[in-house]
């Protein structure tokens, strides 16, 4: 072999060997331990809701607030009739927000008149602590925490109802369902 070729084939080792090497190099390296903790969640919970006197209805037609007797009330075009309940929350978390809703989707029973049913229009919920303070938009936080709230749901027998639509029919209530639901976002 010549000369040249014996070069050539040592500076291809050589290339080879250095190549070959090159995932051995090292890097600087350290570690340390982070912080360990226990992390524990919230909670969040209505207790029964205890009518706030008698039945918990009251006709509060035209700003009035009397307590009535379901049974025995006669309801016509314009009145607006409030039931209102008690109940404590327990809601624990340094972001939770939640909404206060009826679920009335299952409120009428099968035997209720369809006529009736039509005309009775769900208004409003609202809800105020013990100081009588009302949350807005019946939003509870961890500040109402272990509070006793007043919540009360409207139902309006439609004004604009004409003619003799639903006069003398009935409908039977069954139990609405209180729901504290938790926001998505916290405010």
């Amino acid at each position: 072999m010549n000369r040249k070729a014996k070069a050539a084939l040592a500076a291809g080792a050589a290339a080879v060997l250095l190549l070959g090497g090159a995932g051995t190099f090292a890097f600087w390296q350290d570690q340390t331990e982070s912080g360990g903790g226990t992390i524990t969640s919230g909670t969040l919970a209505l207790s029964e809701c205890t009518p706030t006197s008698g039945s918990g209805w009251r006709d509060v037609t035209g700003g009035q607030s009397v307590a009535i007797d379901l049974p025995d009330f006669r309801i016509v075009p314009g009145d607006t009739l409030e039931y209102s309940c008690t109940s404590t929350v327990t809601a624990s978390g340094t972001n939770l927000s939640a909404t206060l809703a009826a679920d009335t989707s299952e409120m009428f029973s099968g035997v209720s008149d369809p006529a009736l049913r039509a005309q009775l229009v769900d208004t409003s919920l609202t809800a105020k602590t013990s100081s009588g303070e009302t949350l807005p938009n019946a939003r509870v936080t961890d500040e109402n925490d272990g509070e006793t709230i007043t919540i009360a749901a409207r139902l309006t027998f439609d004004p604009a109802t004409s003619g003799t639509i639903a006069q003398g029919t009935s409908v039977t209530l069954n139990n609405v369902l209180i729901t504290l639901t938790q926001n998505l976002s916290p405010v």
